[in-house]
C-alpha cells in the first residue's frame, strides 16, 4: 500500500468522481481509476460502487476513509518535522487534554531559554504508542483501564515499549454552565441515559468501550445519546460552554490550570479504574527535559 493510493482515495471520496479527483490531483481519470482499483485489489474489497450518478462509497470504504485520513495527517506531521532545527528537542504524544496543553505552556517557559524546541501530537492510544515506537516521540502519555493493563503491557512489549503507570483516576462527565446538572456535585449511572453526549474518534481504549463493565449493568453504551462526534478540542470546549452537551472524561482538573467554566461531575459508585501513565521505548534513558515534564505532571496528578 502506498501513500499515493490513500491520497487518491481520499480526494475521490471528497469529489464523488474520478474525473473531478483527477483535476484536483493534476493527473488523468484513467490514472486515478487504476490507482484506486489497485488499492481495492490489495485490500480484497470494494471501496466504491461505480454508478451512472458517480461514485458511491461502500460501508467498508467509509471505515477505510477514517483510518486513511489519520495516516495522511500523521504523514503531514512527519514531513513538517523534517523542517525543524536539529538542536535540542522534546517530542511528546498524548491523549487530548487541556491540563496537558497547559503544562506544555509551563514547559516552554522553563525550557525554551535553554534552546529546546517542542513537538507535540494528540491522538488515540494506538496512535500515541505507534509514534513512540517509531521514534517520532520520546514520550507518550496515555490512560488505560486497569483491567486492560496486563494485555496492554503485553502488546506494548511487542512494540519494544514500556508503560509506567503514574496514578489511577475515576471516570466523570464534563459539563458547562448551560448544562441542567451544572450545579450538582455528582451524577449517577442511571442519569447518564437522559443526557446528550459528544464523542471523539473511535478507540478500543476509550471510556465508552468499558461503560457496560463500569456501570455493572445500570446502563450500556447503546443507551447513551450521542448528538455530536468531533475530534476537535476547540469544538468540545465551545460546545461544553455554550450548549447542554456533556462528554465522558477522566476526573482530572488541576485548579491552577483551570481556564474555563467547565465542571467535572464524578459518577457515583465508579471507583478509580483508569491508569494514567507514560510510554517510552525499552532501555531508553529519558532526556532531562522529558524527566522534568514527568515530574511536573506527577505533581499535578
Amino acid at each position: 500500500m502506498e501513500i499515493k493510493q490513500l491520497e487518491y482515495f481520499i480526494v475521490a471520496c471528497q469529489k464523488g468522481s474520478f474525473n473531478q479527483a483527477a483535476e484536483c490531483l493534476y493527473t488523468t481519470q484513467p490514472n486515478v481509476s487504476k490507482t484506486i482499483s489497485a488499492l481495492e485489489k490489495e485490500l480484497g474489497r470494494k471501496l466504491f460502487e461505480r454508478t451512472s450518478r458517480g461514485l458511491q462509497i461502500t460501508p467498508y470504504g467509509e471505515a477505510v476513509r477514517e483510518y486513511a485520513q489519520i495516516v495522511l495527517k500523521s504523514m503531514s506531521v512527519i514531513n513538517a518535522m523534517a523542517d525543524h532545527n536539529q538542536g535540542k528537542k522534546f517530542a511528546l504524544s498524548t491523549y487530548p487534554s487541556n491540563m496537558i496543553a497547559r503544562l506544555l505552556a509551563d514547559f516552554y517557559c522553563h525550557w525554551h531559554p535553554k534552546g529546546y524546541v517542542v513537538e507535540h501530537q494528540e491522538g488515540t492510544v494506538e496512535e500515541v504508542s505507534d509514534w513512540v515506537a517509531s521514534g517520532i516521540s520520546e514520550l507518550g502519555i496515555v490512560y488505560i483501564a486497569q483491567k486492560q493493563l496486563k494485555s496492554f503491557q503485553h502488546i506494548m512489549g511487542h512494540k519494544k515499549l514500556v508503560f509506567e503507570p503514574m496514578d489511577v483516576k475515576e471516570a466523570c462527565i464534563y459539563v458547562g454552565p448551560n448544562h441542567p446538572h451544572f450545579q450538582k456535585d455528582h451524577i449517577s449511572f442511571s442519569e447518564l441515559q437522559q443526557l446528550r453526549f459528544m464523542r471523539g474518534v473511535r478507540d478500543y481504549f476509550s471510556l465508552e468501550h468499558h461503560l457496560d463493565h463500569l456501570s455493572l449493568g445500570a446502563i450500556s453504551t447503546e443507551q447513551l445519546q450521542f448528538a455530536m462526534y468531533t475530534n476537535s478540542d476547540h469544538a468540545t470546549t465551545n460546545l461544553l460552554l455554550h450548549t447542554d452537551l456533556c462528554v465522558l472524561g477522566i476526573n482530572f482538573l488541576y485548579s491552577p490550570y483551570q481556564q474555563y467554566q467547565i465542571k467535572a461531575l464524578p459518577i457515583c459508585d465508579c471507583e478509580p479504574f483508569l491508569a494514567i501513565g507514560f510510554l517510552k521505548r525499552e532501555q531508553t534513558v529519558l532526556s532531562e527535559a522529558a524527566q522534568w515534564f514527568l515530574d511536573t505532571f506527577q505533581t499535578i496528578l
